[in-house]
């Protein structure tokens, strides 16, 4: 009997989802793509899931979806099926597009851990995750200009030049280059870069210390951080004082407060 596709491993508050078709270079099924929505469900719907973290076995994270069990619909001319498909109105769960959407509005931490090649819808999904960390031998690219003659669409062009700037966007999805782990670093498409032999032990420490985050102020932060990256000064301002009207008159920051005064107590 074969394996499947991925991997479910809960430990300690952390639902970790490797990707698991190494010989195909983990290229994406419908199949998979399924699980990791569900896997996202099931962070947002469970209190006893805090993180999520997606990895993957293989000399490849992923090589975005496969083409060949994803074949494009035939629209007959038509840009308003075609709009329709990418929007992921028709098959919503067997597209990058709405996991990266499901990671980008769940109020739990979704964390992206490279440790090879991440390339096209893979790359797009993992830019709608909180955190994304690379091991030093992943890269990064978004081949779909030259492959299939679209730009990438599942977040590929508004996400990455929210993130990145125009210039680095165009660099990745108009030149196609596939940048280094050290690249993505210094551009800000990555937010750390392990050693390989450190990978998978760094990953787990950073996910143990989001399960560990206070759950109501993270949500909180992740909304308003959303918000105020769109506003300007004066609004972003106003964010924070709604943002933390919220979180001073709840039970967790009084909890939190009356531990911090205990410990410090006497000091």
């Amino acid at each position: 009997m074969s394996e499947p596709t991925v991997i479910r491993d809960d430990r300690e508050g952390v639902a970790n989802v490797i990707l698991n078709r190494p010989e195909k270079l983990n290229a994406a099924t419908v199949e998979m793509v399924e699980a990791l929505c569900a896997a996202l469900e099931e962070l947002r719907d469970r209190d006893d899931l805090r993180v999520l973290v997606v990895r993957a076995r293989g000399r490849y994270f992923c090589a975005g979806l496969d083409i060949y069990q994803n074949p494009q619909p035939d629209f007959a001319g038509s840009s308003r099926a075609a709009r329709r498909w990418y929007r992921g109105n028709a098959q919503p769960r067997q597209n990058f597009r709405w996991a990266a959407e499901l990671a980008e509005t769940i109020e739990k931490p979704t964390i992206l851990a490279a440790h090879a090649p991440c390339l096209g819808g893979a790359l797009e999904f993992a830019l709608g995750c909180d955190f994304r960390l690379a091991a030093e031998s992943a890269s990064f690219g978004l081949p779909e200009v030259t492959s299939v003659g679209v730009l990438p669409g599942s977040g590929g062009v508004s996400r990455l030049s929210r993130l990145v700037g125009p210039a680095w966007a165009r660099w990745l999805v108009l030149a196609e280059q596939n940048v280094s782990s050290e690249r993505a670093l210094a551009m800000g498409l990555v937010h750390d870069v392990y050693p390989d032999d450190e990978f998978d032990e760094r990953v787990d420490a950073f996910a143990r210390h989001m399960a560990a985050r206070p759950p109501e102020a993270f949500a909180v932060g992740k909304v308003a951080i959303e918000l105020c990256a769109d506003l300007g000064l004066s609004d972003s301002r106003s964010i924070e004082v709604l943002a933390n009207g919220q979180l001073l008159t709840g039970v967790e920051a009084a909890d939190l407060r009356h531990s911090f005064a205990e410990r410090h107590r006497g000091r």
